[in-house]
């Protein structure tokens, strides 16, 4: 064991010491981790897991995720909220999906950072706020579900590029990647272990994973934006957008 941690530098020791600790302080705080607008619940805890994974490699990532990740089984052991201390006393509910938003984020971030993200960024933007669009409009006839689905995701399309553009679109896929990773993976696994219905995860993973998504896409683009050039400080450092 002793060995292994010395294989981690300093920096990137000090780096998931402080990441796990604000992952932490935002399940602490009364509304630190959740932003709630009703139907909406949408967690920023994984957060400092998607930017561990950026900045320090999937390794920090994974060692952020994993504390994300006992932090969710110890507050499932104290929960008033049956559901959640059933779902998250399951250690491979509680840590696996925690532990792979890192490694995700990082892998995704190297692969897809800079200009060559940008179309692929845009299109699964059009994609998800087309069908979250289409899914929603269910009252509607199917044509006219299409038809808003379209002008509704080709207006999203020319919305969001200068955004993305500002923040990074290595950045704003890394967060999208990590956050699906943890809803898919949560949800699949409390459908296998039979916690939840099929039909009910899909409704929770429209409702809260899309804007999930969307918040951490933002505020991880911010955030890498604002202390990029604080934290290259070498050849493992990120390189560019």
């Amino acid at each position: 064991m002793h060995l292994y941690i010395m294989k981690f530098s300093t920096r990137q020791i000090a780096f998931a010491g402080v990441l796990g600790a604000i992952t932490v302080a935002l399940g602490l705080m009364p509304v630190g981790g959740f932003i709630t607008i009703p139907p909406i619940s949408v967690t920023t805890m994984h957060i400092p897991t998607i930017l561990a994974g950026i900045f320090e490699g999937p390794a920090v990532g994974g060692v952020v995720g994993a504390i994300f990740g006992a932090f969710s089984f110890w507050r499932a052991q104290t929960s008033v909220n049956p559901l959640d201390k059933l779902i998250f006393s399951n250690p491979l509910i509680a840590f696996v999906p925690r532990i792979l938003i890192g490694v995700v984020s990082h892998y995704v971030f190297a692969l897809i950072r800079g200009k060559k993200g940008e179309p692929v960024l845009l299109g699964c933007t059009t994609l998800v706020v087309g069908y979250t669009v289409y899914t929603a409009a269910a009252s509607l006839s199917p044509a006219m579900r299409w038809a808003l689905a379209v002008v509704v995701g080709a207006a999203a399309l020319f919305g969001v590029k200068s955004l993305y553009q500002r923040l990074g679109h290595g950045p704003a896929l890394a967060a999208v990647a990590g956050t699906l990773t943890n809803t898919v993976l949560v949800l699949s696994l409390c459908v296998a272990f039979g916690y939840l219905p099929g039909k009910v995860a899909a409704v929770v993973a429209i409702t809260n994973g899309v804007p999930e998504a969307a918040v951490a896409m933002v505020l991880t683009g911010l955030v890498y934006r604002s202390t990029r050039s604080l934290l290259r400080t070498g050849p493992n450092g990120p390189k560019s957008r």
